[in-house]
């Protein structure tokens, strides 16, 4: 069989393969790795002076820019073992602050599991979200999107609100009710 692989030209060039030599792809990718180590740890470090990323983040990113799996795995491992990165913590900071904002949980939810955050760790984090909180900010999001609807049949116009805020994913109770008062008004 042919196993693709895409490799960084300097990391090549430190362990060159011939035209036409048998490859124990393995051995290769192992040996690979280790070469590219330190390389990937300081590439990942700065990326991560950029802005806090999940492991799946940094691996992404890593494995776009030609590292192999085990050297991720390696390094990803490293960042976790040096409290560099921690997913559990930051699915907690972003929902705190998505909380802040005029976001529904279930845009939250599929913000974090993207990011490949746990399951578990993504209930958890979601723990800063309760009715109360979720009514406030669909009430402040409805605010801001009722003025495109304004000049709309009031059918319509609820209509168009309600997905609006689905799309920004709060759930139906609390899109019912904020659509209900501001139309009462």
């Amino acid at each position: 069989g042919c196993a693709i692989a895409r490799i960084r030209k300097t990391h090549f060039e430190k362990c060159p393969l011939s035209v036409g030599e048998e490859v124990d792809i393995d051995e290769y990718i192992d040996r690979l790795a280790a070469i590219q180590f330190a390389d990937g740890y300081e590439c990942a470090l700065s990326s991560l002076d950029l802005c806090a990323r999940s492991a799946q983040e940094i691996g992404n990113s890593l494995r776009r820019r030609g590292y192999v799996q085990p050297a991720i795995e390696a390094i990803v491992a490293r960042l976790v073992e040096n409290h560099l990165i921690d997913d559990r913590q930051y699915a907690q900071r972003l929902a705190e602050i998505q909380s802040q904002r005029s976001t529904g949980l279930y845009a939250v939810k599929r913000k974090l599991r993207a990011k490949g955050i746990s399951e578990e760790d993504v209930e958890d984090a979601l723990a800063v979200f309760d009715e109360d909180q979720q009514r406030h900010a669909a009430l402040l999001a409805a605010q801001k999107l009722a003025r495109r609807y304004e000049n709309l049949p009031m059918r319509e116009a609820r209509a168009k609100l309600s997905q609006a805020l689905m799309r920004r994913g709060f759930s139906w109770d609390s899109i019912e009710s904020v659509v209900e008062s501001l139309f009462d008004e």
